[in-house]
């Protein structure tokens, strides 16, 4: 991704980071208030989804023209759009499959991630692996989500806490490191 590839189609960097602050909202949010927020949590998970949805369908197709995955990052824009509109529409279920939903979904967002830094790595950029394995950390606290509700919607709450931080984190480097690249100030 150089500027004489196409760099136009990042003047939307700055979503990446919102989504991430979206994200990390969450997180420090669920950590001091464990129990007492965990229907609050399921509300704002699905207006999370629904929120970032919107906003990564209108950045995809933004960059269609200019980057190879954008097709997955549009599906993956309305398939959270949907998601959170099901999720608000039916707040039990929300609740009782909270944790199965948030693993899920966090598997889903990195795989987007990784698919983003391999994205970067075929611009030929050598810091690629960072984003990788922001990916891969999160594809961990999203398996831990999934396959260990048993140890008690505490220990999901605090799983999924982490995945939010893995999240937020990754987003906000994606995005100002595509701020760097938009704005030609990127070196490699």
């Amino acid at each position: 991704m150089t500027n004489e590839t196409g760099i136009k189609e990042l003047k939307y960097w700055w979503v990446y980071p919102l989504i991430g602050a979206l994200f990390l909202f969450m997180g420090f949010y669920v950590i001091p208030h464990p129990v007492e927020t965990y229907l609050a949590m399921a509300l704002f998970f699905a207006v999370t989804l629904l929120i970032g949805g919107i906003l990564q369908i209108s950045v995809s197709y933004s960059v269609r023209k200019y980057m190879k995955g954008w097709g997955w990052q549009f599906a993956m824009g309305i398939f959270e759009t949907l998601l959170g509109i099901f999720l608000l529409a039916n707040m039990g279920v929300t609740a009782v499959t909270l944790p199965f939903i948030v693993g899920f979904w966090m598997m889903f967002r990195s795989i987007d991630i990784m698919g983003l830094a391999f994205e970067l790595q075929s611009k030929g950029h050598s810091k690629w692996g960072w984003y990788l394995a922001w990916g891969i950390l999160l594809m961990i606290f999203s398996w831990l989500v999934i396959f260990h509700p048993v140890l008690g919607v505490l220990t999901v709450i605090y799983y999924t806490a982490f995945a939010f931080f893995t999240a937020g984190i990754s987003y906000i480097m994606l995005g100002f490191k595509f701020k760097k690249l938009y704005s030609g100030k990127d070196k490699e």
